[in-house]
């Protein structure tokens, strides 16, 4: 009973929030209709369908296998931590939610109810759509990161629609197929400024050791992998009209025979405000952050709100221009992952190991810092960088009783250079460097260092 109370409350929200502004043509009043929310809930329930669907006929999981019973059984659980690995808790379930989130973006609703519309499948999902119990991770991660990814891919789905229409079906499924079933064209706030497309080489060195001074792994390994950074919006002296009307995407891999690694970072205003000093000019707000890695040795992700301050800088006399920020959050769930129980993992057990290896990382909630500063011009090149420093401690009841720790500490930092060659072509050396430090409970603690030096040239596209 609780849960189906706690289930209208996230549609009586969701109905009852206003629109602040008129996101889509054709939607002409300051609250969605009851057809717009009929097709926002249709889209959501063809969602869950065409995932549970998935699963079960052509992944033949167990968990899809959902009836009657199943669901009954459901209602009546405790939420718990699950176990599912990094890729199916970091990267499915986020972008689940957006679908989701498109579900009613698409509808004519407005971000915060879209953001209802997202927890409102996610629920369902975890109660309906499969067997296993629900998982308080996923009802966090699904609407909350899913809102974050559902506004960019939608608003990059706005911008791709007017220059190539194939590729925005690939951005935004569902706001493709509304847009075409409802014969309307979809109008935000704010554009895409800039797309980077990069392809890298790149030596790595990483070492780990445990307290104990018993074992120590070290490794060196050369790989070569690309990436994008998408910035949307300007962030000189930025208020924000919609939320996510400025937002930054960075993604990039690289791999060898031996040796993967992926990261992710989507971070944008939630709110801002432009602030103006003499010299100066800045934008202060409040940001939603999601990022993560995955190497074959190394997890970690942080989904954190907090506040972001973004300024600059110009020197006209030598052509030079300084941009810096801030950004100091909560960390609402993190993940970072345990080396020894990485190791130990086959996954060529069997079908539904390598599909979903077991979860290696514990959940937790902490606070995280970021700095980072660009300047430079086009004669002389562009040095930037960045740093980030992160404490995480895992939540009681998500903790894995194979390695139960007491804190994490995690330091991130990169220093580059780059310079232009032509108007659209650059060429760059970067070094990151990690060091991570895990504090467990009965065993030795441990350190892992990671270091790595690229060479990347870069295409540019500005407006």
């Amino acid at each position: 009973m609780k849960k189906a109370l706690f289930l209208l409350l996230i549609i009586q929200f969701s109905l009852c929030s206003p629109i602040s502004s008129q996101e889509t043509e054709g939607i002409g009043s300051d609250l969605p209709s009851v057809k717009d929310i009929a097709f926002s809930l249709g889209d959501v329930f063809m969602v869950n369908l065409v995932f549970n669907s998935g699963a079960r006929i052509i992944l033949q999981e167990e968990y899809s296998e959902t009836n009657l019973s199943t669901m009954k059984k459901n209602l009546n659980r405790n939420w718990c931590w699950d176990k599912d690995g990094f890729f199916m808790n970091q990267f499915g379930h986020p972008y689940q939610g957006s679908l989701y989130f498109a579900s009613g973006r698409s509808n004519g609703l407005d971000f915060w109810q879209s953001f209802f519309v997202a927890a409102t499948g996610s629920f369902l999902w975890e109660e309906f759509g499969e067997t296993t119990t629900p998982a308080v991770n996923d009802f966090i991660t699904t609407p909350i990161c899913g809102t974050l990814i559902g506004e960019g891919l939608h608003r990059l789905y706005v911008d791709a629609s007017e220059l190539c229409p194939a590729f925005a079906w690939i951005l935004s499924p569902v706001s493709a197929l509304n847009s075409s079933f409802r014969n309307t064209k979809y109008s935000v706030s704010g554009r895409t400024e800039e797309i980077d497309f990069l392809f890298h080489g790149e030596f790595l060195a990483s070492k780990v050791d445990f307290s104990d001074n018993l074992t120590e792994d070290l490794s060196k390994k050369k790989a070569g992998g690309g990436g994008i950074h998408i910035q949307y919006g300007s962030p000189d002296a930025h208020s924000t009209k919609e939320p996510l009307d400025f937002f930054t995407v960075d993604m990039n891999y690289a791999i060898s025979p031996h040796y993967y690694s992926g990261d992710f970072c989507i971070d944008g205003f939630l709110y801002s405000h432009a602030l103006y000093f003499e010299e100066s000019e800045g934008s202060l707000g409040i940001n939603l952050l999601y990022e993560g890695n995955k190497t074959k040795d190394m997890i970690f992700s942080n989904s954190a709100l907090g506040i972001k301050y973004i300024g600059s800088k110009n020197f006209p006399s030598s052509c030079c221009k300084i941009r810096y920020f801030f950004q100091l959050g909560g960390v609402f769930l993190g993940t970072r992952g345990l080396y020894r129980l990485t190791k130990d993992i086959n996954v060529g057990l069997k079908k539904s190991i390598r599909a979903n290896p077991p979860r290696t990382y514990n959940f937790g909630g902490g606070a995280i810092l970021k700095l980072g500063f660009s300047a430079g011009n086009r004669f002389v090149g562009t040095f930037w960088g960045n740093a980030e420093i992160s404490f995480l401690e895992p939540y009681p009841y998500a903790k894995l009783d194979d390695a139960e720790c007491n804190g994490h500490f995690l330091f991130l930092a990169t220093l580059a250079y780059e310079h232009e060659i032509t108007n659209h072509f650059s060429v760059g050396v970067k070094d990151c460097f990690i060091y991570k430090k895990d504090w467990f409970v009965s065993e030795a603690d441990s350190r892992q260092i990671v270091n790595s030096l690229q060479l990347y040239g870069k295409f540019t596209f500005r407006r």
